[in-house]
């Protein structure tokens, strides 16, 4: 059934037209006064609109209303499926938004836990690193640490290595020894051969890695061997963005929405030395699962920005059921601060295999080592010349003789091996 609305300059001609348009049994719902003319509103069947030679049933006014309100409750129960059916592309659309809009809610919770954790243990430890008796040419790298946002458990190891030392240098001697030492785990290659899975959150440049990981392949083995996988990456623009990238080295890419298709590309590409699957930030641990259970022998790669929070990294590297064979880093150009990274690696020995700081394909990096995020994270520590120093301060501080900075005229953080 159907609203029509029929306008005229009185009733009578609303009636006449509505009867000359729909027939003798047009069911009136309102009659209305709109701006001097008469509305009349009917109610039509669309069966009848479809089929206009089948016979009108003669029925009373009172008998057809309460027949087609009944008519209408019965198309409204027996229907949900193929109502289902028509609406099943928007209706997907909207469940990967809900799915994306909650993941984010997840995440705004897991950050403000985790910031009431680190204000609680801020409070605890507040006490202890006032009573410490710091020489006054260390206070300015203690005041530096907690300016950086360094978090409160790693500030705490690393004040309670350089509290007795007495010099400026001596002390980031202390500190790159002491997570040196925290650091320590052993080395990883990038991806060589077989499968492998790259999993991160969205936004850490997970398709931009894969095709490096690939051109840096196509060197040792080849572009007839190697081949990248898109799979359920529904983002506008990620398709063609893969297509893109994969062109620049002559890589054949693919892509795969559901896993019969992916099941599918595995089983043709099986004769291939190296096969790259990128998966969508929406729904990781869910992705990953189905990957891993079409293929078990699959390497799992995660891929995390340098400036990542400790909630992302806790929500990416420790998902369950998930066993990761290396950690990547990427957008080192783009980060100041990586503290929060070196305190997450201080509690695992996952090992570094890859990281990239710029944004070609050719910038991969496959030397990252635990002494370099170091020396990008002391870099970029806020210490104050010693004509700067706090007032009633006096301190002697040779900054030339500094082994914190690199170069000044370097334009990234980290100077030498990654720019």
């Amino acid at each position: 059934m159907e609203l029509k609305r029929i306008l005229a300059s009185d009733a009578r001609s609303a009636i006449d037209s509505a009867t000359a348009q729909y027939g003798q049994d047009v069911l009136v719902i309102s009659n209305h006064r709109v701006n001097g003319q008469t509305e009349l509103v009917v109610a039509v069947d669309l069966d009848e609109q479809l089929q206009p030679e089948s016979p009108a049933k003669p029925m009373t006014a009172s008998s057809d209303f309460g027949s087609q309100l009944a008519r209408i409750g019965a198309q409204s129960k027996s229907t949900p499926e193929s109502i289902g059916h028509q609406q099943g592309a928007a209706n997907g659309a909207d469940q990967r938004e809900y799915i994306r809009s909650r993941e984010i809610v997840d995440l705004v919770r897991d950050e403000l836990a985790a910031l009431r954790r680190e204000f609680r243990l801020s409070q605890q430890t507040s006490g202890w690193e006032l009573g410490l008796s710091v020489s006054p040419a260390v206070q300015p790298l203690v005041s530096a640490l907690t300016e950086a946002g360094v978090p409160a458990g790693l500030r705490t190891l690393l004040l309670d290595s350089i509290k007795d030392m007495g010099s400026e240098q001596d002390a980031l001697q202390a500190i790159r020894e002491q997570l040196g030492h925290a650091l320590a785990r052993p080395e990883a290659l990038p991806p060589q051969t077989g499968v492998h899975l790259i999993a991160g959150p969205s936004g850490a440049g997970k398709t931009l890695m894969t095709a490096r990981l690939a051109s840096h392949a196509v060197s040792r083995l080849g572009a007839r061997q190697v081949a990248v996988i898109t799979y359920q990456d529904l983002r506008l623009g990620a398709w063609s963005q893969t297509q893109m990238l994969c062109a620049q080295t002559g890589i054949e890419c693919f892509r795969a929405d559901d896993a019969a298709t992916l099941r599918l590309l595995l089983g043709e590409l099986s004769h291939r030395s190296l096969v790259l699957i990128d998966t969508p930030g929406v729904q990781m641990g869910s992705r990953i699962a189905e990957v891993l259970a079409l293929c078990p022998t699959a390497a799992c790669h995660a891929i995390v920005p340098a400036d990542a929070s400790q909630a992302t990294l806790n929500r990416v590297l420790r998902a369950p059921g998930v066993r990761w064979q290396s950690l990547m880093v990427s957008k080192l150009d783009e980060s100041t601060q990586p503290w929060p990274l070196l305190q997450f690696l201080c509690d695992n020995s996952l090992p570094l295999s890859a990281s990239s700081d710029g944004s070609n394909t050719i910038d991969l990096k496959c030397d990252l080592t635990v002494e370099a995020l170091v020396e990008m994270a002391i870099a970029h520590l806020p210490l104050l010349p010693a004509d700067e120093a706090p007032a009633g301060k006096h301190l002697k501080i040779e900054i030339s003789q500094s082994q914190r900075v690199f170069s000044p005229s370097s334009p990234r953080g980290l100077r030498g091996p990654f720019n």
